[in-house]
């Protein structure tokens, strides 16, 4: 897992921008209570040179008060409100969260232990060899028999604390593909499927169509700040009604992605 590195959140551009504005209050409130208590920096300093550049490094100390202060509320974590629905982004590592765990796999569900058909390196190679190191493979097997053929693309399918998620389309080489056009429209439906099965426990989702997964029709892939964004742009717009937290464990690239922003889309 990479290590988060909670200084990077200081290069929000939009963080320190909206700082000013907390900056000018805190200033604003210090001059109140000054004032009240009739005090002045004329009255502190006699010089008026000192005083102007008192007043100005206090004005600097309350802005880079505000930055602080709003860096440290997004510097590991951010939690927000979709619609009523607690929704938390931060690092860790989904199996070992304790709730429904949503895993992308391939429209045929497959269960090759196959490095070539599964990568070993995915979260759905990840399950397969737990399972398998379990016991659990060849029950899983016989399970996924059941749902014989292709299913349309953001259906998902239940298996004890798992949600299998149907999210790309395996093609002749067995290289797991996406339509950067119909992404919108899965994660839409994953979140009607969700709603369908979840029976009032905690979801845990990945940054779905991060890692080995390729994007049709764009010539760069999505970035991660750019996949929860319509991750978390499509809840908004589903009408699902969940009664249940959702977090979204980041594993990797924790680092390329500002959560301050992230917040501040969404609100």
């Amino acid at each position: 897992m990479e290590k988060q590195k909670k200084i990077y959140q200081f290069k929000s551009s939009r963080l320190w921008k909206d700082s000013i504005a907390i900056g000018f209050a805190i200033f604003g409130g210090v001059s109140a209570i000054m004032g009240i208590l009739g005090v002045s920096f004329t009255d502190i300093f006699d010089n008026m040179f000192i005083s102007l550049v008192s007043t100005i490094l206090a004005l600097l100390c309350s802005y880079l008060a505000a930055v602080v202060f709003l860096w440290w509320n997004t510097r590991d974590s951010v939690t927000m409100k979709i619609r009523g629905i607690k929704v938390t982004i931060r690092q860790g590592d989904i199996f070992k969260q304790n709730g429904w765990k949503v895993i992308g796999v391939d429209d045929t569900f497959s269960s090759s232990e196959e490095d070539a058909i599964i990568s070993h390196s995915s979260l759905h190679g990840q399950l397969i060899k737990q399972l398998k190191e379990s016991e659990e493979l060849e029950a899983f097997k016989d399970f996924i028999s059941n749902f014989n053929g292709n299913v349309s693309l953001g259906y998902v399918i239940p298996y004890k604390d798992f949600i299998l998620l149907a999210l790309t389309h395996l093609n002749n080489e067995n290289e797991a593909h996406i339509d950067n056009l119909n992404y919108e429209s899965i994660m839409r439906k994953m979140w009607q499927e969700i709603g369908r099965v979840y029976s009032g426990k905690p979801i845990y989702l990945p940054i779905l169509g991060d890692g080995i997964t390729r994007f049709d029709g764009v010539s760069e892939k999505p970035s991660p700040f750019e996949l929860l964004k319509c991750m978390l742009c499509t809840l908004k717009t589903s009408n699902v009604q969940l009664k249940a937290p959702i977090t979204i464990v980041v594993y990797d690239r924790i680092n390329e992605i500002s959560l301050y922003n992230l917040k501040k889309f969404i609100a």
